[in-house]
């Protein structure tokens, strides 16, 4: 169900993630590969091969990793389980396939308005990744491209979760893909980063995909909740460590007592974006949480946040998680998440 209340927009009904499956910069799906940002971006053709059998023929890089991300994840998962279900796809994305649309405004603005070629074109259209994507995997519901900068993934898990709810569909493939778009100066200064509101990383990409929903079959875990601080916090809050703590202690508290899961004995694992610079990590292990840093395997993109909690949900034994990410502007965005418990 989704409410609004206390200036904050809740998502609060457990979506079952059945598969997931993460992808950064080195191009290795499912694995924590090494890459370094000067050698970005990595050619993406070998990938499509090993995900697709065969080259995916006049697409993007965009598209190419988002078709590489979701094949991915939906090949964890036996073709029957899938077999007359309404599966509907939300793709996540903060800064879309700006290297096709790049060439293509070129080529209309800057050479005495020619003509783009017909490729050029149709990879310039936002929702033509995810287009590919329910073409190649024969899907005919809900068909979305969903962009709200570094709260992409969080705003697509919340409206994927609105459709399970409605009955509109039976499951939900829910990713984030951002791609590396050179320079390093020209990314850092499309999404905004400085020493003062986000953590000194190098810039990365990914394509990082679940798929949620009640088929009755055996899960990874759940998604328990998602939340929006509509309220703006101020640039100097994105440092304020316990307060942060605290904020994400009552959400786990809340969604936890809703699930009915006991937190008595469970240390809750933090996860945490890059809107926060100044990672006290002693601060946060007194006040119970364990910290896991994602970032350092993907680097920063705008749905940075997908990856972190698509490998979260791969991981061994019990754990329950709070992704933390905070949008520019202050909007903070917190995901619940538990493997089985």
């Amino acid at each position: 169900m989704t409410q609004m209340r206390n200036e904050k927009e809740n998502g609060t009904t457990a979506m079952p993630v059945i598969a997931a499956s993460y992808l950064g910069p080195a191009l290795t799906p499912n694995r924590d590969g090494a890459w370094e940002e000067a050698l970005l971006p990595l050619s993406a053709d070998d990938l499509v091969q090993e995900i697709m059998g065969q080259p995916l023929r006049r697409a993007g890089r965009f598209i190419k990793l988002v078709c590489c991300g979701a094949l991915s994840c939906l090949k964890s998962v036996p073709p029957e389980d899938l077999k007359g279900k309404k599966i509907g796809i939300f793709l996540a994305t903060g800064l879309g396939n700006v290297d096709e649309i790049l060439p293509f405004i070129k080529q209309v603005f800057k050479h005495d308005g020619g003509f783009p070629s017909p490729n050029q074109f149709a990879n310039s259209v936002s929702n033509a990744a995810a287009f590919f994507l329910a073409k190649i995997c024969e899907v005919k519901g809900v068909v979305l491209t969903i962009s709200q900068e570094e709260l992409s993934f969080e705003s697509a898990l919340w409206m994927a979760q609105s459709y399970l709810e409605s009955g509109d569909i039976d499951l939900a493939l829910v990713g984030g893909c951002d791609v590396f778009t050179p320079t390093v100066a020209d990314y850092r200064e499309r999404m905004n980063l400085t020493a003062d509101n986000a953590r000194l990383l190098p810039m990365g990409e990914g394509s990082s995909w679940l798929l949620v929903g009640n088929n009755g079959k055996k899960k990874l875990g759940d998604i328990l909740a998602v939340e929006f601080h509509n309220k703006t916090v101020s640039p100097q809050y994105l440092s304020a460590n316990e307060k942060i703590a605290q904020n994400c202690a009552q959400f786990l508290s809340a969604v936890a007592g809703n699930a009915g899961i006991s937190l008595k004995g469970i240390k809750p694992t933090l996860l945490v974006g890059f809107r926060l610079p100044d990672t006290n990590a002693e601060l946060w292990r007194r006040q119970g949480w364990i910290m896991e840093d994602y970032l350092p395997h993907c680097g920063i993109s705008p749905t940075a946040a997908a990856f972190g909690i698509a490998r979260a949900m791969q991981g061994s034994g019990n754990a329950l998680y709070v992704h933390y990410n905070c949008h520019g502007s202050g909007k903070q965005a917190l995901v619940a998440a538990a493997t089985i418990l």
